[in-house]
């Protein structure tokens, strides 16, 4: 995790479970009381100032905790991901749902929107030929920092404008699944969220996509896999139909 020491890493990654579980900023205290780190809360604040010099955490004011950065976020999701799996159920969930559903299109959409919205926590959707479709708003109130309408009215905009979610899956897109975390999107009132999307067969087009837009605090071990699941799924259960 980038040039950092063990004991700045453990510091961090306690940080970040902290911001996961509350979005709050994390003191020195709070860590010191919850995480067996073998230090006094002066070396730990000296560690977080050399954390925000490497550019990993910042504060939004100067007597406050601090919280991870984006790329911060980018490198707790690489190093969770090298340990990830989908939920045994889930992934049974997924692979029956579209095998069973796959002569129609509507209803496999639905299905892939719903299981991937429940399993995520997050607003899941599907871009095919230009048309979008979505499912799980409500998700996103399970987040105190989105509860605010000019987000969540980002957020809808953003998902009925199809024409600017395909340019943001061409801009974006990479072999596997691709992330998009907080203020990388460049979008106003999209700093608090994370965008997942993968390429996805679809009957006549092997350019399809679907995805999740919710917070940046979503469980991105369950996030990853559930995509990379539905894309194995519907290959398999495409192959011979066109």
């Amino acid at each position: 995790m980038q040039n950092i020491t063990d004991r700045q890493r453990e510091i961090l990654m306690a940080i970040i479970h902290e911001f996961m579980d509350s979005a709050v900023e994390v003191g020195s205290l709070v860590l010191q009381e919850k995480y067996d780190l073998g230090v006094s809360s002066a070396t730990i604040r000296n560690e977080m100032a050399k954390l925000m010099e490497l550019g990993l955490l910042e504060k939004s004011h100067i007597s406050s905790g601090r919280f991870p950065t984006d790329q911060a976020l980018r490198l707790y999701v690489s190093n969770v991901l090298g340990s990830s799996s989908l939920n045994p159920l889930v992934t049974v969930e997924i692979r029956q749902g579209i095998y069973r559903d796959r002569f129609s299109k509507d209803t496999v959409i639905n299905s892939i929107l719903k299981i991937i919205s429940d399993e995520t926590e997050s607003v899941a959707f599907v871009l095919i030929n230009n048309i979008a479709r979505y499912w799980g708003i409500s998700q996103l109130f399970k987040y105190e920092e989105l509860r605010t309408w000019e987000k969540l009215q980002r957020v809808v905009n953003i998902l009925e404008d199809s024409d600017f979610l395909n340019s943001m899956m061409g801009r974006f897109s990479g072999s596997g699944v691709s992330l998009i975390i907080g203020e990388e999107s460049g979008i106003k009132d999209l700093e608090e969220c994370s965008m997942i999307f993968t390429t996805l067969p679809f009957w006549d087009t092997d350019n399809a996509h679907v995805g999740i837009l919710g917070s940046k605090r979503m469980d991105y071990a369950k996030a990853v896999p559930a995509l990379r699941e539905v894309q194995s799924a519907m290959r398999n259960s495409m192959k011979g139909w066109s």
